[in-house]
């Protein structure tokens, strides 16, 4: 969108290329606000997980592992989730 914004400043129309800037930042601050929230909401994990695993995933493995990291942290969870279901950490950490 800023190469559109440029262009359009160029041309002549300064208005139509400042409120294409605006929109811009308008719709970053969106995405950064909602985005982990609706994440999260979908799969059932925190925002705050959400982020982690995203920047984990993206400093391992790149721009993939944006995607890859929250499908980890799902397989993970719902692993914990059924060991935790089943009493095996109950039978670890009873004191006999």
């Amino acid at each position: 969108m800023i190469p559109w914004a440029i262009i359009c400043a160029l041309n002549g129309d300064i208005n139509l290329g400042i409120a294409i800037i605006i929109l811009l930042i308008i719709m970053s601050i969106v995405r950064q606000v909602l985005e982990p929230k609706l994440v999260s909401k979908n799969i059932g994990v925190h925002p705050i997980f959400t982020l982690i695993a995203m920047y984990t995933g993206f400093k391992i493995i790149g721009i993939i592992g944006l995607l890859i990291g929250p499908i980890v942290l799902i397989i993970v969870k719902n692993i914990f989730a059924n060991l935790i279901d089943r009493g095996v950490f109950k039978t670890i950490f009873d004191k006999k």
